[in-house]
């Protein structure tokens, strides 16, 4: 494995960990949050819950008591004027809260109706704006540490002020056992951060372990074994689709391969042939075709004509390899099917008078949007193929049909025929039915290839049906335009 492909996989597992471990972390401290707010209000209610009762208790206590010792204080006939000035000024005794049983945590304030602090509780000493801050409603205040709950009511007897009363609760258990609950949740946080980053990359690691196989096997693949292919995961997602297209690819890497070797070994030996007549006939002119004329003539005609079969094939391979690289263009035109049938028709007819040339009952507006140069050039090779292979006096047909969404021209023979075996293979280049054939001849098999070049090119197709005996029906389909 080279280094690229191991850091291109690190870093795709240390991003898929941190995603993880991220999403896993936020999920926990969120959960955390709401433990801890779920607590928080729970603890804060129950307490605000007490603080109005108590509230309540205390200025029904409060103004009960300052209604007895009002009773009291008129039926003593001996209380001097003084002492009842300063009474109705004051309204209420200090001495009031002295025995109220008061909470450790909660403090009391006792204000006149002039707002002078009479009396308080000494087990909390808070500053004066805390406890005249706010609203009469009961809020929370957070004070040195600690949460504070604040609550006032106005103490009034028939419409008349006495005072106002101010209760302050100390949540400090409250405080503690939250400051401890956050503790234990930061701790679960932070080894939930820890579980998550290995969970993740536990998880990374399993679900990239198919890829790492997947780089392996196809590191392993050379041109020596490009039989070789991945091993599928069963799992039905997308690391199976990726090893199908793999593998896919993987085929057309060693189609193309092969036939790439086969074409390699065809040209070679079809050059090789030529070659060596070329030679032979060289050698025969350097002995004795100066001075024997008919050698040197000889050897020249045999000379030109290996010549000419070579440019042949090197234009054929040329043009099937500008086929395979898709670097020539289509000249698409709306052309009448029968008159070019009847143009190849004429002029067939003049180079070969041994066979009989026809043409099938065609739509006279039977029309095709294609490359009329190309198609002529496919029809024309097929025709050669038709004449090759089919004895003097038999005849060859051209001919038209439409199919299912496509336009099909064929030729048609009634010569030897061939298998439904050579069907399959007519169009693979220099695929021969009759090798001896062949020679005599003189094909190349590289006709039928052009012939599915050019159709691909129109992005149709081409086809065989032939049987030993019945003769050969080669046709071209070309997708249906409307023009």
């Amino acid at each position: 494995m080279s280094f690229a492909t191991k850091h291109a996989k690190s870093k795709l597992s240390s991003r898929l960990t941190r995603v993880y471990a991220f999403l896993f972390s936020a999920i926990f401290f969120l959960l955390s949050c709401i433990v801890f707010l779920l607590a928080f209000r729970f603890l804060v209610q129950q307490q605000y819950d007490h603080l109005v009762n108590s509230l309540e208790l205390y200025s029904n206590t409060i103004k009960e008591e300052f209604r007895e010792e009002e009773v009291q204080e008129n039926e003593g006939s001996d209380e001097s004027s003084e002492e009842d000035s300063e009474r109705e000024e004051n309204s209420i005794r200090p001495e009031l809260l002295q025995d109220l049983a008061v909470d450790s945590n909660l403090s009391v304030y006792l204000y006149d109706r002039e707002g002078t602090l009479l009396s308080r509780t000494q087990s909390i000493p808070l500053p004066e704006r805390i406890v005249q801050a706010g609203k009469s409603a009961p809020e929370l205040i957070f004070y040195d540490h600690t949460m504070l709950l604040r609550a006032s009511s106005t103490l009034s007897d028939q419409g008349t002020k006495l005072g106002s009363l101010v209760l302050v609760y100390r949540m400090a258990s409250e405080t503690g056992f939250l400051q401890l609950l956050g503790l234990l949740l930061l701790g679960a946080n932070a080894l939930g951060v820890l579980i998550a980053l290995l969970a993740s990359l536990a998880a990374s690691s399993r679900m990239l372990a198919p890829i790492g196989q997947m780089i392996t096997a196809a590191n392993q693949i050379d041109r020596t074994t490009l039989d070789a292919r991945l091993d599928v995961p069963e799992p039905d997602d997308e690391l199976k689709s990726l090893a199908l297209t793999l593998n896919g690819m993987l085929d057309r890497v060693s189609n193309a391969y092969h036939q790439q070797g086969r074409f390699v070994a065809d040209v070679s030996h079809e050059l090789r042939t030529p070659l060596a007549i070329m030679q032979g006939n060289v050698d025969l002119l350097s002995r004795w075709g100066m001075e024997d004329k008919t050698v040197r003539e000889d050897s020249i005609n045999a000379l030109a004509k290996q010549t000419a079969y070579m440019n042949s094939l090197v234009e054929n391979l040329l043009f099937l390899a500008r086929s395979d690289n898709a670097k020539f263009s289509l000249n698409r035109t709306a052309f009448s099917v029968s008159l070019l049938f009847s143009e190849l028709l004429e002029e067939q007819s003049l180079i070969d008078t041994a066979h009989n040339y026809v043409q099938s009952v065609t739509p006279e507006d039977a029309t095709v949007f294609a490359d009329r140069a190309m198609i002529k050039q496919a029809l024309r090779a097929l025709i050669d193929n038709g004449v090759k292979y089919t004895p003097v006096g038999g005849t060859i047909t051209l001919g038209f049909a439409q199919e299912a969404g496509a336009n099909a021209l064929f030729v048609r023979d009634d010569g030897v025929g061939m298998t439904s075996e050579d069907c399959a293979h007519i169009f693979e280049r220099f695929y021969r039915v009759d090798q001896a054939r062949a020679k005599a001849t003189g094909g190349m098999g590289l006709g039928l290839s052009i012939v599915l070049a050019i159709a691909q090119s129109h992005g149709g197709s081409a086809r065989a049906e032939s049987a030993p005996g019945a003769g050969t029906r080669i046709t071209i389909t070309l997708p249906e335009q409307i023009v």
